[in-house]
């Protein structure tokens, strides 16, 4: 099963259109709407056991889960953030990396002349791309974004900043908000976490955050997207970025089974900052995946 790979460089930055993220426009982008942080508490009845579980992995390796603040929509940064320090984590045997999400969404501004939190994948990976990433130390993380970019990293960061690997993207789903995930992509996210690797995905998201227990598991609800047609009522909106590590199958769930999400809201939400989604949501409201590839498995 192969899908595209994302190695964005040189003239490649001109041809490529597709977008991924919160909106399909190219000619009229906009600023990416943040998730309610409202809070719940997973708390199962009894021990969860999924197929693959990457968390004692990202553990090992001191990658603690962030937090994107009230006010800022950066949930697609620190995603893809997240994808960059467990690949590189894993490649460099490397120990509690903690890399800058600020940085990265300068990068994705500065590399698509835009000035906004957030956004698509394929921006980000551009920026990515063109300007590397550094340590959080280098670029700390803003309780609020700066328009304009009074915030924008000095010359010698820059230069750090792009001396730093570049891992390429594979796409497993290209955006779509119209139609979730086909049956050979959820196969093929399947796929990468079983072999270690993480899966960052822009889902619709819930306007109040509810569960529905299944089997002792408690699952993000979700609602048919005919209860979406009206903007001023709708349950969900699109939307939220999440990075997948881990899923169990079974048939007394929805789709056939759920993965574990970790989430940028802090330890507070969910189980230790991570939740749980049916394989039917990811079907039905999985808007793009990426994950990171390397020719040999880590």
């Amino acid at each position: 099963m192969t899908f595209p790979r994302l190695l964005i460089t040189g003239t490649a930055l001109a041809a490529l259109t597709v977008f991924v993220g919160a909106t399909h426009s190219q000619e009229q982008p906009r600023q990416p709407r943040w998730a309610p942080r409202i809070q719940i508490v997973f708390r199962p009845d009894v021990s969860i056991s999924p197929t693959i579980d990457l968390r004692p992995e990202i553990k090992r390796l001191g990658l603690a889960i962030r937090d994107q603040g009230n006010n800022r929509g950066t949930c697609s940064v620190f995603a893809t953030t997240f994808l960059i320090e467990y690949h590189d984590a894993r490649t460099n045997n490397l120990r509690n990396l903690d890399l800058s999400e600020e940085y990265l969404n300068w990068a994705k501004n500065r590399a698509n002349n835009t000035d906004f939190d957030g956004g698509f994948f394929t921006d980000i990976i551009r920026g990515y791309q063109e300007f590397g990433m550094v340590p959080i130390k280098d670029m700390p993380y803003l309780a609020a974004f700066l328009p304009k970019h009074p915030d924008a990293p000095t010359k010698p960061v820059i230069d750090l900043g792009k001396k730093f690997e570049r891992y390429p993207f594979t796409f497993i789903k290209q955006w779509d908000n119209q139609n979730g995930m086909s049956e050979k992509e959820l196969e093929a996210t399947k796929a990468a976490l079983k072999t270690g690797r993480p899966v960052a995905t822009g889902v619709w998201w819930l306007q109040n955050v509810e569960t529905v227990t299944v089997n002792h598991v408690p699952l993000l609800k979700e609602y048919p997207r005919k209860d979406n047609s009206d903007p001023s009522k709708n349950p969900m909106f699109d939307g939220h970025s999440i990075d997948l590590v881990g899923f169990h199958e079974g048939k007394e769930f929805p789709g056939g089974g759920y993965f574990i999400f970790r989430n940028s809201f802090g330890v507070g939400f969910g189980e230790d900052g991570y939740g749980f989604i049916s394989f039917r949501y990811i079907r039905n409201y999985s808007n793009d995946a990426i994950y990171i590839e390397s020719k040999e498995s880590i």
